[in-house]
């Protein structure tokens, strides 16, 4: 089995790979094994420029991916096209937790994103706090719109 080891993962990504390795999708790296150090996920091949993808493709994998984490209380926020990888029968498969967040029941952060990734401050200058709309917010600016223009978000507080 080839897979790829990831070090040094936040505790944030770790609680997000132990929900994932019981809540598997298609369209999400597989977790095999998650340790005190590192995390060994599904080797894939990364996407690295416009031409390793099929926009409309990647959109209709990293949808169905988005409905799946919000359905466990898990909003990704870093939605790009460069966070997917290809596995070896051609599907397209989110990887790399380390800006997500993890939210109750009621929908409140229970594991706070990183206030430093891009995508969570731009929803903050957009005036957008509720966790879904965020993660829906960074889907839309990052995937899927159009010539976003980014706000100055230089006075967002980093705390």
């Amino acid at each position: 089995m080839n897979f790829f080891r990831k070090y040094g993962a936040s505790g944030n990504e770790h609680a997000i790979c132990n929900i994932l390795k019981n809540n598997p999708h298609p369209n999400i790296v597989k977790i095999y094994r998650i340790t005190e150090s590192y995390v060994d996920i599904e080797l894939l091949k990364p996407i690295i420029s416009k031409k390793d993808y099929d926009k409309e493709t990647l959109i209709s994998a990293a949808l169905l991916a988005k409905k799946h984490l919000q359905s466990l209380g898990i909003m990704y926020i870093d939605w790009k096209p460069d966070n997917f990888g290809i596995d070896t029968d051609g599907n397209y498969k989110l990887f790399d937790f380390n800006a997500s967040g993890v939210t109750t029941s009621n929908k409140k952060w229970l594991k706070h994103p990183p206030v430093y990734n891009w995508s969570y401050r731009q929803a903050v200058a957009n005036g957008i706090k509720d966790p879904i709309e965020m993660d829906d917010f960074a889907f839309d600016i990052n995937l899927t719109r159009e010539n976003y223009v980014a706000v100055n978000n230089s006075s967002v507080p980093l705390f």
